[in-house]
């Protein structure tokens, strides 16, 4: 019996540990290091003002296949994500140096209606249809993993599914490209990548338009788990039979060649507490930029590209908006989420509803500020009433997404896996799963060959 590791035990690193139960169940034993007390990586949630929420990964989507596959394998069940739990005045607004030019009801008629009053019909079609073709594109994933030999890198996944050109090519290029007027670009799409990612159309024109079909262009529907989306994973992998070690920070990855011819390489974790365990083969599944851990190759430093990521501030407020903030007459019922284009005077990237606060009867408004650190002065502007406020701080919320950037490969080393190598094209739980997947393959036919 071989031993794999996976470090990391977000989506990435429990699809990976998912995909060699299935396919190497009782020929290897494996073993999943995660820092955190749960797993789950950036799917996580707290107790707050009497409400249960995510804080984190927040909405699975229906055509996502790992995740609703994991969900059968462990019973999980689908929740309701809920955009105004008091059940009043769920709407979406997007909001611009103009004010709020578009407020709709959440159904997807609705808000298509109020968007193209806004930006007219070409412009909406075009992106409309770009998304779909992109979101068709981007399935047949499901069948490249099943018919095609692992990829070793990103770029051979994403070649194969006719998706490099547009991961070149920032959002905003993409669309004067295709002719999309600016009210569409900036007002409408940027406003809702910043909602998705905290960035804009600065972004690569791949996440842009495969998070706008995620959110709702291409079909299907949103969802969360209930109990909580990270229970998905901490189910998965017990049920799988792998050793789980939460709280367990690994501090360094010693790679030794091996004469024997056994095995090219033997892989030696060293632990925050000073303890040691050797395998087989190791699954890497934290970014090298927030992993804080080392990787030497015979004594010597093992160089990896450690690739940007953002830090979002994410601020729970418990209270209701000042409608004269946002350029609304007083006493004015706001919507419940409000997408913010940069044109926006807002320190913030978006603003909405995420429960309902028992303890207070109100609302419970969730901000992203990217890396603005929301004070007391820019909460006392925004909402009339602050009853209760909580921050959470995600150091790595979201890669930089950059067009044409160097993607880290999927095979770091003969034995060692990156399954990360995708969120920097394009990021949601869904292609963190499918990376973790891809990763899991290729160590599946490494193992396979000692």
């Amino acid at each position: 019996m071989k031993n794999i590791a996976v470090v990391g035990g977000g989506a990435a690193g429990s699809g990976a540990a998912y995909q060699l139960y299935k396919t190497l169940g009782s020929e290897a034993s494996l073993t999943v290091f995660e820092r955190g007390p749960h797993v789950g990586g950036r799917a996580w949630d707290l107790d707050f003002a009497g409400c249960h929420m995510e804080v984190g990964g927040v909405l699975f989507h229906s055509t996502g296949q790992m995740t609703m596959e994991m969900m059968q394998f462990t019973g999980s069940k689908e929740g309701v994500p809920s955009l105004s739990v008091d059940g009043k005045n769920e709407t979406y607004a997007f909001w611009t140096d103009k004010g709020l030019p578009i407020c709709t009801k959440t159904s997807l008629a609705s808000m298509a209606f109020g968007i193209l009053k806004h930006v007219g019909i070409p412009s909406a079609l075009r992106v409309t249809n770009n998304a779909i073709k992109m979101a068709e594109k981007y399935e047949g994933v499901y069948k490249q993993l099943k018919e095609h030999a692992p990829f070793v890198t990103p770029d051979e996944l994403f070649g194969a599914l006719d998706l490099l050109e547009p991961s070149k090519i920032s959002t905003a290029d993409y669309f004067k490209q295709i002719k999309v007027n600016d009210r569409m670009a900036y007002d409408v799409v940027e406003a809702i990548t910043h909602n998705m990612y905290n960035q804009g159309a600065e972004m690569n024109a791949l996440a842009s338009l495969v998070g706008l079909a995620g959110a709702g262009l291409a079909g299907g529907y949103l969802f969360v788990i209930e109990g909580g989306n990270w229970t998905l994973y901490d189910k998965m992998l017990k049920k799988s039979g792998a050793d789980l070690r939460v709280k367990t920070k690994i501090d360094k990855i010693s790679i030794t060649s091996t004469p024997d011819g056994l095995r090219p390489y033997s892989y030696e974790l060293l632990t925050h507490d000073g303890q040691t365990s050797t395998y087989d083969a190791v699954i890497l599944a934290a970014p090298p930029a927030l992993a804080d851990l080392r990787i030497e190759l015979d004594g010597k430093p093992f160089a990896v590209a450690a690739h940007p990521y953002q830090e979002v501030q994410t601020t729970l407020v418990v209270g209701d908006l000042r409608p004269e903030y946002f350029g609304q007459k007083p006493g004015k019922l706001m919507p419940s989420t409000i997408f913010t284009a940069s044109s926006a005077p807002a320190p913030f990237k978006s603003i909405g509803t995420t429960g309902w606060s028992p303890e207070y009867n109100s609302r419970i408004y969730k901000i992203f500020s990217a890396d603005h650190v929301m004070t007391d002065a820019d909460l006392n502007a925004i909402f009339s009433v602050v009853h209760d406020t909580h921050v959470h701080v995600w150091r790595g919320a979201y890669p930089v997404l950059t067009p044409g950037i160097k993607h880290l490969p999927f095979e770091l080393n003969k034995g060692l896996y990156f399954a990360n190598a995708l969120e920097t094209f394009a990021g949601s739980i869904e292609v963190e799963t499918v990376g973790g997947v891809n990763a899991a393959n290729l160590c599946r036919e490494y193992i396979r060959s000692l």
